[in-house]
């Protein structure tokens, strides 16, 4: 790894990195059609990318759903750089950028085998499992 850095889309190269990156983990590895990935909303979404060098090696984008309220959604770091504590870094980053938005919570739907990920970065549980993409998911929130 070269030095990371974790920064908003500022450019198309950068916003067709983000979209490859979630075409590969989850598309590719994980099977997700296309048009449930692609779902329309990335025009309205807040972007962002981690890159390693000049290569986007994370992404994720949030939806503002109200004035004091977003949802955390696309996040995802390439296979070979998981558990470098990129995801983490992902979560930090953004929660500063809603900080400074004045954001007062951060909703999220966590696939089954991330929620204790979130909970370590200061999510928590709410309702029951549900089914979304055709994968397990728990909805979490964060007051900021």
């Amino acid at each position: 790894m070269k030095e990371l850095s974790y920064k908003l889309v500022e450019s198309e190269n950068e916003l067709r990195g983000a979209f490859e990156v979630r075409r590969r983990v989850f598309v590719e590895e994980q099977g997700i059609a296309v048009e449930v990935e692609y779902d329309g909303n990335d025009g309205k979404a807040l972007q962002m990318v981690v890159k390693d060098g000049a290569e986007v090696v994370g992404t994720a984008r949030v939806r503002f759903l109200g004035a004091k309220q977003a949802k955390l959604e696309r996040m995802a770091v390439l296979d070979g750089f998981r558990h470098k504590g990129i995801g983490s870094g992902i979560t930090a980053f953004l929660i500063e950028q809603l900080r400074n938005r004045q954001v007062e919570q951060v909703v999220l739907h966590a696939q089954y085998g991330v929620v204790a990920f979130y909970k370590a970065c200061g999510f928590e549980e709410m309702g029951l499992p549900f089914m979304e993409a055709g994968l397990k998911h728990r909805k979490m929130q964060r007051r900021l």
